[in-house]
């Protein structure tokens, strides 16, 4: 357990740059929360709010594909192998960085979210609720990121993420909605998407517990594969 800490921790320092970045996006939601008093404008700031939700999740696609081919460049994956470290806890420390580094965003992002938004009409439950239901679709799509980059590039491992995370959502407009219960992220999306400070708000419970267990398939997956994979390869 101790190791899954430490690359956790280590991720999360070599993503500071990319958090800051992330962040920002609570910095301009509490700069028109101060300044906007309007309701009307407050819509516009939900909308921010919808933003900046799914560049989250683009984020942590991004962490997940990227992340086992940045350790193999530098060749760090190595050193901490070498030190009876298993595959199956650096997959899991990595994952573990990943949802440290997306949490501290969401976290932020629910306290300026209630701040601003709880008292003009979306209620508080259903705020968190939206915010744990977006952390499920972020840890989702980064597992699913995670089982593509232990044998693809970044690039390929990506787009092969961001593939299978539309393309039930494209399915379920021709043949049913049924279809985005096979990869759930673009589901728990979409209760964003329609949200609004007027309607309530129904938090899909069951398509997070689905989004868990697939998350728990895809990391165990990704161990698999990981601990069949040659790492002493250089990488370009």
């Amino acid at each position: 357990m101790s190791h899954i800490v430490l690359i956790a921790i280590n991720f999360v320092r070599e993503q500071r740059w990319p958090i800051l970045v992330l962040m920002l996006w609570i910095v301009v939601l509490s700069l028109l929360g101060l300044f906007i008093e309007s309701r009307v404008a407050r819509e516009d700031v939900l909308f921010i709010f919808k933003q900046g939700a799914v560049y989250g999740v683009v984020f942590a696609v991004f962490f997940g594909g990227s992340a086992i081919h940045n350790e193999r460049k530098t060749r760090r994956i190595l050193a901490v192998l070498s030190k009876s470290v298993g595959r199956g806890e650096y997959v899991s420390g990595l994952l573990a960085g990943i949802a440290l580094s997306t949490g501290i965003y969401w976290f932020s992002m629910g306290v300026t979210a209630t701040w601003i938004l709880g008292g003009e009409g979306l209620p508080v439950p259903q705020l968190w609720g939206l915010i744990l239901c977006l952390s499920v679709a972020s840890m989702l799509s980064a597992t699913v990121a995670v089982l593509f980059s232990t044998i693809l590039n970044p690039l390929f491992a990506t787009m092969a993420t961001f593939v299978a995370l539309v393309v039930p959502g494209v399915l379920a407009l021709r043949f049913g909605s049924s279809w985005t219960n096979v990869v759930p992220a673009f589901s728990l999306i979409s209760t964003l998407m329609g949200a609004s400070l007027d309607a309530p708000l129904s938090i899909p419970w069951s398509l997070m517990l689905l989004g868990i267990t697939e998350a728990i398939c895809f990391w165990l997956g990704a161990w698999w594969i990981f601990s069949k994979r040659d790492i002493a390869v250089a990488v370009d």
